[in-house]
């Protein structure tokens, strides 16, 4: 607070010496002007209007920002005394403020005092950064790069050590949910209107699995379906609650999905307060009558979660380098297939499938497939319980019937993700194309994607009201397997 009323004091006295020197000036080119005019008189009584225009106009030549007539020097020591926050706004005004306030020296200034609170260092004064030739050396906006890393948290080594132990039942890491916890991890709905117009919602509540973790939004006043004309998805590092400070939230893009009515949209279910509407793996809850908005979810596999929420940028998202192994006989590998069936508020079902071998499918042979399930084995037929995906929005409840979420993950034989998936599914009526000895109406759950495929077979049993799960496959292209151990 000091800093900033001696900061104010020192700007008013600036303006105060401007004004002075303003209106002196002022005052000796209006004298000026009577002299000239006196002159003028008796000189040339033919003088043009031209003449006159020029001299009448110049008062308002010192008619411009106070602050652009100050000397460079003068506007970094004022800069020297703002946060990185206030640094970093600041540079938006202008190109000449752009330029001054990614100074080097300002940027390694705040970075040395920012080490400072994690580790000793040597302290470094404002003076000295200013005149540092190691700060200045470095590339332009190394300092400010360098200090945005160290807040957002990306020096934090000790997250990416815990992400290194892995879950043995389903292949991820597993303290994937208390590192977002512990890093203040949340996740941030833009919603854009065709007139360009924004608006940015903060997630309600999250339902964590094994696997993947349900985000939720209600809260908020929502507008109509069809003013939207985008909708982003940001990871955002939240200050803990009661932590001082007013640092800058980095913004990571995790996706940018299109809204409109002329892209690929499905619909998922409906009950008698809202359809459900599918945009690409986001759900959103539309209230039935006059299309607004009323919840979003959407599912997020734990697969790079952590890096896609903190390592992008707000406008591009982090694309995770492939991790290849060399090994060209694909055939005899044995994989994992760890699935999920759930909603917002619990498990459906959870299985582990391994190992599991591919065969060969196509006219050419240009597919494998993975059979977890086989409809002919009724030993691997197994019960499962409802499906359906309850909501809560504006103080209303309901539920949506054969729909869910579904997270799938597929690890080769050296228990590396091969295929990731977390998805909305649907559960459709299917003509009894399965031959197995229950009697009962058939569903099943399709999904597929550029890398692959998966159908869920279903047999409704009435008596148990419970559906038996009697097949399950996955299918992908060759090209995917080459490419996952070739490199």
């Amino acid at each position: 607070m000091a800093k900033l009323t001696g900061l104010s004091e020192f700007l008013r006295t600036i303006r105060q010496g401007l004004d002075q020197t303003e209106q002196t000036a002022r005052a000796e080119a209006q004298n000026g002007d009577c002299v000239r005019k006196r002159k003028s008189h008796v000189s040339n009584p033919l003088q043009t209007e031209t003449s006159k225009t020029v001299f009448e106009e110049s008062p308002n030549n010192w008619q411009e920002n106070y602050l652009e007539r100050l000397p460079s020097e003068i506007i970094l020591k004022i800069l020297s005394s703002l946060d990185a926050s206030s640094l970093f706004n600041i540079s938006f005004v202008n190109k000449r403020f752009h330029d001054l306030a990614n100074s080097n020296a300002l940027w390694s200034v705040l970075y040395a005092s920012e080490i400072e609170k994690k580790k000793w260092r040597p302290r470094v004064s404002v003076a000295e950064g200013m005149r540092s030739t190691h700060a200045e050396g470095k590339p332009s906006g190394y300092w400010k790069k360098m200090l945005l890393k160290e807040m957002a948290g990306y020096k934090d080594t000790m997250w990416k050590t815990e992400l290194k132990h892995k879950n043995p039942h389903t292949g991820m890491p597993a303290l994937t949910e208390e590192v977002l916890r512990r890093l203040h991890i949340q996740w941030e709905i833009t919603l854009t209107f065709r007139n360009g117009r924004e608006s940015v919602y903060k997630q309600t509540h999250t339902f964590f699995e094994d696997s993947s973790v349900t985000v939720f939004w209600s809260n908020g006043c929502w507008p109509l379906m069809h003013n939207l004309d985008s909708l982003k998805l940001h990871g955002i590092m939240c200050r803990p609650v009661g932590a001082p400070g007013d640092k800058p939230r980095w913004r990571s893009l995790i996706c940018k999905t299109a809204t409109d009515k002329s892209v690929h949209w499905v619909f998922l279910g409906y009950d008698r307060l809202v359809k459900l509407l599918q945009f690409g793996k986001i759900i959103i809850g539309v209230w039935r009558g006059n299309w607004r908005i009323a919840f979003i979810m959407i599912n997020l596999h734990f697969h790079k979660l952590i890096e896609k929420s903190l390592l992008g940028s707000r406008f591009c998202p982090y694309i995770p380098t492939e991790d290849n192994a060399v090994d060209p006989d694909c055939v005899r590998h044995g994989y994992t297939l760890h699935i999920v069936l759930h909603n917002p508020v619990r498990r459906i079902m959870c299985q582990r499938f391994s190992p599991l071998y591919t065969s060969r499918v196509g006219l050419q042979g240009e597919y494998v497939q993975l059979n977890a399930v086989d409809f002919s084995d009724s030993s691997e037929h197994m019960p499962v319980v409802r499906i359906c995906l309850p909501w809560q929005a504006e103080g209303l409840k309901g539920n949506v019937e054969r729909c869910c979420m579904m997270t799938l993950t597929v690890l080769d034989e050296a228990q590396r993700p091969f295929w990731c998936v977390s998805s909305p599914v649907r559960m459709s009526s299917n003509p009894r194309v399965v031959d197995v000895e229950y009697e009962g109406e058939q569903f099943i759950i399709l999904y597929e994607d550029a890398e692959g495929k998966v159908k869920m077979t279903f047999v409704w049993m009435e008596e148990f009201q419970h559906f038996f799960l009697v097949q399950l496959f996955t299918v992908f292209s060759v090209a995917k397997v080459k490419k996952h151990f070739w490199g």
